[in-house]
């Protein structure tokens, strides 16, 4: 039973609209380019091993993807939580390419591709960590200690894994995905004490739930990007950079000579994505180069926004276009 599903990561989106808007000048394309792929690269890692997940006992288990919960001052995510009467799973997916090397919990898992050898946080030790806090959350919820174990698991099924002799740690817990039945279980053999009760299992579903709190970054901090460099206007959805012309109530584009009427409502996403989720007539005025707040004004009481103020004052927010453009996987690559 699936309490949580997973959604795609907003930073995916973020990181599009910012590869669009971000000046030539900053010399960032490139960096925004790879860290775009690298979370695509995450998410369908994470997809695939939904074919996985339907090989288990579906009857008795609880999913829950994406939690993000905070614990003292720091938050900890789960890719995705797997809640059985006996044990808790946590699972950590990793859609890594190349030959990946493990040598001791003290140090970094290394990768090589390509002739090249790259440092990487230790996914063993990550889910360590992420155990830790999840036990430590639990523990003010239930009165039952229940068992908590985790996985590292590869995603990629060219990836190669290697580990020291000495690291036996990392052995049980990095598996490959095609390993995820055969290794679950393992484990539902190693544990046969039935510990938590269906409310038990309620109480921890409902309070995940409920604090769960979805990353939302500021990226054009993270690449030190200022809000009002990135480049405005209305692009061809065809095109992707071509600025569109708007005339008789319509976006033109010059070059695949097509008429786009709905082309703003991307750009209204890109200006919530990267500057603020809330506008007013002006800074749509400015952000879609219009000639005149009048323009703004029809175009954003076309949309039936949400929005607080009188006319002069108004602030429209952008909260349920974002949610109406971003959710259409199709977006992605």
């Amino acid at each position: 039973m699936i309490k949580k599903h997973r959604s795609m990561p907003i930073i995916i989106n973020k990181l599009q609209s910012l590869l669009k808007r971000a000046p030539l000048y900053y010399g960032k394309h490139e960096e925004i380019q790879n860290a775009l792929k690298k979370h695509i690269s995450g998410y369908r890692g994470e997809q695939s091993l939904d074919y996985f997940y339907r090989y288990l006992p579906q009857n008795n288990l609880i999913f829950l993807h994406g939690i993000r919960i905070l614990y003292e001052d720091y938050y900890f995510q789960i890719d995705t939580l797997i809640i059985t009467s006996y044990f808790i799973l946590i699972i950590e997916s990793k859609n890594i390419a190349g030959h990946l090397y493990f040598e001791s919990p003290y140090d970094p898992m290394i990768r090589t591709l390509n002739d090249q050898r790259e440092a990487f946080d230790n996914p063993v030790e990550q889910v360590k960590r992420q155990s830790f806090h999840l036990m430590a959350t639990l523990n003010n919820l239930i009165s039952s200690s229940i068992p908590i174990e985790s996985l590292v698991v590869i995603t990629n099924p060219k990836t190669i894994t290697e580990f020291s002799p000495t690291y036996n740690e990392a052995r049980l817990k990095v598996i490959k995905s095609s390993g995820l039945v055969s290794k679950f279980a393992e484990l539902s053999n190693k544990h046969r004490k039935e510990i938590l009760q269906p409310k038990d299992s309620k109480r921890i579903v409902k309070y995940l739930i409920k604090n769960h709190t979805t990353e939302d970054p500021d990226v054009c901090s993270k690449f030190q990007i200022q809000p009002n460099h990135l480049l405005s206007g209305v692009f061809c959805p065809r095109c992707e950079i071509e600025v569109l012309l708007r005339r008789k109530r319509t976006w033109y584009c010059t070059v695949c000579k097509q008429n786009y009427n709905k082309a703003h409502e991307a750009a209204l996403v890109d200006y919530a994505l990267l500057i603020s989720p809330s506008i007013s007539n002006k800074s749509c005025k400015q952000f879609l180069s219009l000639t005149s707040t009048s323009q703004s004004y029809h175009l954003l009481h076309s949309l039936n926004l949400p929005f607080t103020g009188n006319r002069k004052s108004r602030i429209y927010h952008l909260d349920e276009l974002v949610k109406k453009i971003t959710s259409k996987e199709d977006m992605l690559p």
